[in-house]
């Protein structure tokens, strides 16, 4: 006789078998963390020019491409880093949860395989300690051979999140691109570029920094500090901004604070509704010379 974790659950039961709670236990520990030496780094391209160029690098000679320490890919600085789990990882937990689960897609192509969409992607069916849902995977419009593994990595990843794996990791990924692309405070529609803190790629030691002499060059910031700087700047910036004021001396003293820490030419992301990326430099000479303008028509209309 089967035991009561082999066999199927009733449809005619009246609440809970052994099955059903034996199932359960084993699905919730699907939702267990991820210890982090199995969660990895997958670069996202920000600059819209650069993800569509065939080279994946637009002209931009700020978003050259180089090694990236953080993902190990030869990649455009434009991009930022969302946390997933790969598809072994994903794999030794599903076998740890159930030896025996598996995936169907949900359509099959004349030919007997998996039927991709017009869109390149592939709907799959997870099933788990004999509960099934669906995913959906693609491969970010790349093709060949890796490109069909990659989509059903993304499948198995999007369907093992319904069932709650790694759900910190997609929570976290979402918030952070929704926060990309949709700035949330005015303050945020000149938010710096996540690239313009990036390390710089040289294997050479930094020397330490000297404290400077008064009115001379501002010491040597960490990575942190000088987003946080930058941030600072950009802030006093969009506060101006909002608030219309037509004084550029406060701006020229900006300026001046982002030059001496050395952010000046760091990219910021500019105002609706073109929301362009520029140096901090470029997006503040041309406030100037837009409140210069101004001034100068003032003046002209009050002589005539």
């Amino acid at each position: 006789m089967a035991s009561a974790t082999e066999a199927p659950a009733s449809s005619m039961a009246e609440g809970p078998t052994s099955h059903t709670q034996n199932q359960a236990a084993r699905l919730s520990q699907l939702r267990v963390p991820f210890d982090p030496s199995q969660v990895q780094a997958l670069p996202k391209i920000l600059c819209k020019q650069c993800s569509e160029s065939r080279t994946k690098v637009c002209e931009n000679p700020r978003h050259a491409k180089s090694k990236c320490k953080v993902c190990d890919n030869f990649i455009t600085q434009a991009h930022l880093h969302l946390d997933y789990v790969g598809h072994a990882e994903l794999t030794h937990r599903l076998l740890d949860v159930d030896p025996l689960w598996d995936w169907e897609p949900l359509a099959i192509a004349p030919n007997g395989l998996p039927q991709f969409d017009e869109n390149g992607g592939l709907w799959i069916r997870l099933t788990v300690c004999g509960k099934s849902r669906l995913g959906y995977g693609d491969s970010q419009g790349k093709r060949g051979p890796n490109a069909v593994k990659e989509a059903i990595g993304d499948a198995l990843r999007n369907a093992a999140m319904r069932f709650g794996a790694a759900l910190n990791l997609w929570a976290k990924s979402d918030l952070t691109e929704a926060k990309t692309e949709h700035p949330q405070t005015e303050e945020e529609d000149y938010k710096p570029s996540p690239r313009s803190a990036a390390p710089a790629a040289t294997n050479a030691a930094a020397p330490p920094a000297a404290t400077p002499a008064k009115g001379g060059p501002a010491p040597a910031m960490s990575d942190e500090e000088r987003a946080g700087h930058l941030n600072r700047l950009v802030g006093q910036f969009a506060h101006l901004y909002r608030e219309g004021s037509r004084n550029p001396m406060p701006l020229i003293q900006i300026k001046g604070d982002a030059e001496k820490h050395g952010v000046l030419d760091d990219e910021v992301q500019g105002p609706p509704p073109g929301r362009e990326w520029m140096t901090m430099r470029k997006l503040i000479d041309a406030r100037i010379a837009e409140l210069n303008q101004t001034t100068k028509n003032g003046q002209e209309r009050g002589v005539a």
